[in-house]
């Protein structure tokens, strides 16, 4: 019988649980059972399947830590870890190791930057806290530039490394007369930065500090945040309500995405009263 039993064929291990691309690189997500030469078949696959890409990478882990980074070995194609990536009519230059970036989330980044369009007015004052490589203050500043707005958007970046790529991308897409940098820790802000603004956009990392209690010192009545919270709606507007102690108006809120099962990213949105 047991002769019989190892005839039976074998089982074919998981297929990859994602791909993300960013510019012309292929970021693979395996399931922990795949074996190497499995991993490499696939990788050689997706390359032959997406002319677009260049290289194709295993994610290595989870995004972790305050710069929610991760690292990556490569499977296939060249060894770059570094692309040029286009989303929204714009170039995001980065190192995808170094930087957080999910391409996931460019029509997310489209709908928010309209929505600052329709708030925004000549010389509004906009805030972009955990800016990264600079995918909404660059997107906002190429709109409101097309539409003959002049404002002021000051980007904020706690990673040295995105920083760097960030002050390349204001250059790459001809926005440095719209941009201004304020780097280092989000909650040091209102001690660095005397302004009140029209409009905060905080696409903050999925880690507990909601920031909240920063931005409202560089708030004013009528400013307009735009806040990501992650996992259950309840928590989410628990913790708003919490961070805000009653200083804001109605709660606009709505999913923008899935970190797990039966927990969402979300896109809220309120006024400071």
């Amino acid at each position: 019988m047991w002769q019989n039993l190892l005839k039976l064929p074998r089982p074919s291990p998981p297929m990859q649980s994602g791909l993300d691309i960013i510019g012309d690189i292929g970021i693979v997500n395996f399931h922990k059972r795949y074996f190497i030469f499995s991993k490499w078949l696939q990788a050689r696959a997706i390359l032959k399947q997406n002319k677009s890409l260049r290289t194709v990478v295993e994610k290595r882990g989870q995004v972790s830590g305050k710069l929610r980074t991760f690292n990556v070995r490569h499977l296939t194609g060249e060894r770059n870890k570094t692309t040029t990536h286009k989303e929204n009519n714009c170039l995001f230059y980065m190192d995808i190791e170094k930087t957080y970036f999910s391409s996931r989330l460019s029509n997310e980044r489209k709908i928010v930057s309209e929505s600052v369009l329709k708030l925004a007015k000549k010389n509004s004052k906009i805030l972009v806290m955990f800016s990264g490589v600079g995918p909404y203050p660059i997107t906002i500043a190429k709109l409101l530039k097309k539409n003959s707005i002049k404002a002021e958007i000051t980007s904020n970046e706690l990673n040295t490394e995105a920083n760097k790529f960030m002050k390349k991308n204001v250059a790459l897409n001809k926005v440095s007369d719209y941009i201004k940098f304020v780097d280092g820790d989000a909650n040091l802000l209102p001690k660095k930065i005397k302004d009140k603004f029209d409009i905060i956009l905080m696409p903050r990392p999925n880690i507990d500090d909601t920031f909240l209690r920063a931005a409202l010192k560089m708030s004013k009545k009528g400013t307009k945040i735009f806040y990501h919270g992650f996992g259950t709606k309840e928590k989410v507007l628990e913790e708003i309500r919490r961070d805000t102690k009653g200083k804001i108006g109605r709660i606009s809120i709505r999913k923008a995405g899935d970190i797990a099962p039966f927990k969402f990213r979300w896109q809220v949105e309120f006024q400071v009263k």
